[in-house]
């Protein structure tokens, strides 16, 4: 056999090689595997991101993942944490820490806070009860907390109304947010300290996992989950503003004369 035929059929196995292993690879990618560390293949979940207005950007550690063309944009991650990034025009971005488990797909539910919110004037009958709201609003305590978290985090203000405290629950039907734990072990955790006392905490609306806090003149809208980055948005800004929240989770603000719902 001579020396160019021999490179030929060298040439011909190398190539077919590279042909299977780009197959595998492309078989293995669409499957949902990815390589790891140790060249050891891991396989994707889907992360699946709810509450999207129409075109957001959806970024997953800084890498552009997509924009939306319905409310819900799902993308395949490899299991452990990653940083969520969503901007949409006329709205503040909302960042989170998002870890996939191994075994599991995961949603969450976009906390996009309107740069400009809207509001409904009330009045007779609706200002009147919207005031009764207000007027018997109180602030969470240890004995009497605000339940967030699909029931699994138990928000309170501390007894010097300096911060604002989330406690894991310990009833056996709740896993308690990540980070609220640590090294296996859950425990209350400081999710924010206002420089002045707070006047009203309230759930954020159709969220378990934000709140909404009074401080001084503004209203801010806050992720549950205290770790950088976080989503902190300032919702309104008034003259002497209370709020707060009717049984079926609306927004009622009173300011001077004024009465209205805000819309969130």
């Amino acid at each position: 056999m001579s020396h160019n035929t021999k490179f030929s059929l060298s040439w011909v196995a190398t190539a077919f090689v590279i042909i299977v292993l780009a197959i595998i690879s492309f078989i293995g990618y669409n499957a949902g595997y990815r390589i790891g560390p140790n060249i050891s293949l891991i396989k994707t979940r889907s992360l699946t991101i709810t509450n999207l207005p129409e075109h957001s950007h959806v970024f997953t550690d800084y890498a552009p993942r997509g924009e939306s063309s319905k409310s819900a944009l799902s993308i395949p991650l490899v299991p452990g944490t990653h940083m969520v990034l969503v901007t949409s025009q006329n709205y503040f971005p909302w960042t989170t820490l998002v870890t996939i488990p191994d075994n599991k797909n995961i949603k969450v539910r976009a906390l996009l806070v309107p740069k400009a919110v809207s509001g409904t004037l009330l009045k007779g009958a609706e200002a009147k009860t919207a005031l009764s709201y207000i007027e018997n609003q109180t602030l969470p305590t240890i004995d009497k907390p605000l339940v967030l978290a699909n029931g699994c985090t138990l928000v309170s203000l501390s007894k010097d109304k300096r911060t604002i405290i989330a406690t894991p629950t310990t009833t056996p039907s709740c896993t308690p947010p990540v980070y609220l734990c640590a090294s296996g072990t859950c425990a209350p955790t400081i999710i924010y300290s206002p420089k002045i006392p707070p006047t009203a905490i309230l759930a954020y609306p159709k969220h378990t996992d934000a709140f909404l806090v009074l401080v001084g003149k503004n209203l801010y809208a806050l992720s549950l989950d205290p770790r950088s980055p976080r989503t902190f948005a300032r919702v309104l800004h008034g003259i002497s503003p209370k709020v707060a929240s009717e049984k079926d989770g609306t927004v009622v603000v009173s300011d001077q004369s004024s009465v209205y719902t805000i819309h969130l």
